[in-house]
């Protein structure tokens, strides 16, 4: 990265920060341009040596926890925390994924709608291929691969390979 890149990132983080304050940044974090990144009051948002790549949504909500320890989080990316999410250190996610705890409450009318939550855990050195959608209350195990455009409606164990809609496993 060139130095404007670097110091607009910094700018980004300031900025961030003076609007957020409950987001903390450790270790060298880069924000890409036109990323959006929104923590409600009594949240908090940790990002641990991430490069977040332009285009980016990251939302915490009201009472909702993040730890982003991800080395990347590729372009359009999103990741949306209604209770908490985990992302564990070497973890990489290429663009689009989208990871989100929150879900809608089936067992009422659309028109009372309402939400329900469940943590997700993504281990450490696992990588989300392009378009991978982690719905809630997942978890992915350590050094798992999960390929471009799989939907994980079920946990994967550690060191596995899954694929597909939805996602089913590959070879571990």
């Amino acid at each position: 990265f060139n130095y404007n890149q670097k110091f607009l990132s910094e700018m980004r983080k300031i900025s961030i920060r003076l609007r957020c304050p409950e987001v903390e940044f450790v270790g060298k974090v880069f924000i890409g341009r036109d990323c959006e990144i929104k923590v409600a009051h009594g949240a908090t948002l940790k990002i641990d040596s991430c490069h977040v790549s332009r285009g980016s949504t990251i939302t915490v909500g009201p009472r909702g926890r993040m730890l982003l320890n991800a080395d990347y989080v590729g372009q359009y990316s999103t990741i949306v925390a209604r209770e908490s999410i985990e992302i564990g250190m070497g973890s990489k996610i290429a663009e689009r994924v989208t990871i989100r705890d929150g879900n809608h409450d089936h067992s009422v009318s659309l028109r009372d709608m309402k939400f329900t939550s469940a943590p997700i855990c993504i281990g450490e050195d696992v990588w989300l291929g392009a378009g991978v959608v982690v719905l809630s209350g997942r978890r992915i195990g350590n050094g798992a691969t999960v390929g471009a455009g799989a939907v994980v409606t079920k946990n994967v164990e550690d060191s596995t390979t899954v694929a597909g809609v939805p996602a089913k496993m590959l070879k571990n």
